[in-house]
């Protein structure tokens, strides 16, 4: 036997035997689980024996919507987080300065993770703001949401948005009193220059770095997933460099980290004539599912819904498709026999998309379609999805990060309808957690504390009725998130035959108060059978 792992407070996330307290692993691949002194029994003269010393042992954890690639660059950029100290505008300012001093001139500069309801002083940020960190360079500073962004002059310049320049469809650039755009850029007006432009800022940013750095950083992103337990995750926005980046990494031996990438829907029909299916790939990265985005976010106001959002200014969000497109990309896909994955998040665009799958997918959902968010399904719409047999992918980590934003946008009674997680299970629905990174943190200890505590930031309760248990939220991250990628029978749970991924963790998180449970550190992170991440 290759290595043994006993005196250990093992959660398999099987049904049948859900607890044991030592595992044995050969070749990869998990040989059998039970108590410790029958897997003491396999000990040879060449096995590698870990006393877990009472440690909490559970399955790999799989994030199933996580900008993989997009949060290894931000990494290298301007982190404007309240957590990295960015807690006013003058902060943001002076974070995308100090990047400016250290990058070339005339290249793009990116900041991250900030939003005016984050900030102490709540401070909407301009162009005009933007320009006192740099006139030097074009800065794209990306909302928390990601669906929407600040920029400077130089980058307005740059996109060639002018006092002319009209709000393309689904998107608005917003100006000033004189009618000169202010740097403001919401939905496709920032989506399509980010990502979907040839070449867009994302792939000039991705081009400044040679083949080798690229690969570097997502062999680096993935060490620090390890740390954090995860074992793989589902890119949900994958392009030709991202795929080669990915690539090369995987060809190099040290990216230990299984990827899904998928590919967005723009990018597809190349795919499609060559025949590529989900799936194909390495042990590795592999081609996932077609991406859609339908709608905007709800805490950025720009989710399509049909009641407006509180406050002032209302709105019902907006849409990249009308009723005729969506029936028209999902029918595409689903009949060449691609998986689908569509981001919608209001009650008007979930109701489009719930039309659009039953014209559609064949009865049972054999394809595992799925909805990306859906964090304003109404109980009709709910109806719908069991019916359909749709699975849901969201985020439980939005409601301390995001939800005081939810609460502002919806109201302090229709938000407590949102995420309706405890619903979804009750009836039966796939439902799998996520972290929709770099718009929340990769870490999936704190989805699993919001999910049972459903805490705003500022300790507001956020559907409390919806919570569900730390033992549930786990499944979520383990056994469920397997089915999205069809991965059900090779992890997900600790069982003999599986593929050796798992995660020790220092305490029990089934066993502290749930919000404790990201204190749980990881203390190791096995994939494939090898430990590539040790505290030991």
């Amino acid at each position: 036997m290759e290595t043994i792992f006993k005196n250990g407070n093992i959660l398999t996330m099987e049904e049948q035997n859900p607890v044991a307290e030592a595992l044995a692993v050969q070749f990869g691949r998990i040989y059998k689980v039970g108590d410790t002194e029958e897997i003491e029994k396999l000990t040879g003269s060449a096995t590698k024996v870990i006393d877990l010393k009472g440690k909490t042992l559970l399955p790999g954890l799989i994030d199933t919507h996580n900008h993989f690639c997009l949060y290894a660059l931000l990494t290298d950029q301007a982190d404007c987080r309240p957590a990295a100290g960015c807690v006013r505008g003058e902060d943001v300012i002076e974070a995308l300065r100090a990047k400016a001093a250290t990058t070339p001139r005339g290249k793009w500069i990116m900041g991250w993770g900030y939003a005016p309801y984050l900030l102490d002083d709540k401070k909407n940020l301009t162009r005009n703001d933007l320009d006192r960190a740099t006139t030097d360079h074009p800065i794209c500073l990306v909302h928390v949401s990601v669906h929407g962004a600040v920029v400077n002059t130089p980058a307005l310049k740059e996109l060639g948005f002018t006092k002319e320049t009209p709000d393309p469809p689904g998107g608005e650039i917003l100006k000033d009193s004189n009618g000169d755009p202010n740097g403001i850029l919401s939905e496709s007006a920032f989506m399509a220059p980010l990502f979907f432009d040839t070449p867009s800022i994302y792939a000039k940013m991705m081009a400044e770095y040679d083949r080798e750095a690229r690969g570097e950083m997502m062999i680096r992103c993935a060490a620090h997933y390890h740390s954090l337990g995860l074992v793989g995750a589902h890119d949900p926005f994958a392009d030709a460099l991202t795929l080669k980046a990915y690539q090369d990494a995987a060809d190099s031996g040290r990216f230990k980290f299984h990827l899904s990438a998928y590919i967005l829907n723009h990018w597809a029909d190349a795919f499609m004539a060559a025949g590529i299916a989900p799936g194909f790939g390495s042990e590795w990265v592999k081609i996932g599912a077609v991406k859609i985005f339908l709608d905007g976010g709800m805490s950025s106001r720009t989710a399509a819904v049909f009641e407006p959002f509180a406050g002032g200014g209302g709105g019902t969000g907006i849409l990249n498709y009308d009723q005729d497109g969506i029936n028209r990309e999902v029918k595409k896909f689903d009949g060449a026999g691609y998986q689908v994955s569509v981001h919608a998040q209001g009650d008007r665009a979930l109701e489009m998309l719930l039309n659009a799958f039953e014209q559609t997918m064949v009865k049972g959902n054999p394809l595992r379609h799925h909805i990306v968010h859906a964090g304003n399904l109404t109980p009709s719409q709910i109806d719908q999805v069991k019916e359909l047999g749709l699975y849901i992918t969201s985020q439980a980590n939005f409601f301390s990060l995001l939800g005081d934003g939810f609460i502002e946008a919806y109201g302090p009674d229709r938000s407590q309808d949102l995420y309706r997680f405890g619903t979804f299970l009750k009836r039966g629905i796939k439902l799998a957690l996520s972290s929709d990174c770099p718009v929340g943190d990769p870490n999936p200890l704190v989805g699993v504390r919001d999910a049972v505590c459903r805490k705003t930031g500022n300790q507001q309760d956020l559907g409390a009725s919806e919570s569900i248990t730390a033992e549930e939220a786990f499944a979520l991250y383990t056994r469920e998130a397997a089915y999205f990628s069809f991965e059900e029978m090779e992890r997900g749970t600790l069982k003999k035959g599986k593929i050796a991924d798992f995660v020790v963790l220092e305490k029990d998180p089934l066993g502290v108060p749930p919000e404790e449970i990201p204190s749980c550190r990881v203390k190791m992170t096995v994939v494939n059978g090898s430990i590539v991440h040790d505290e030991q």
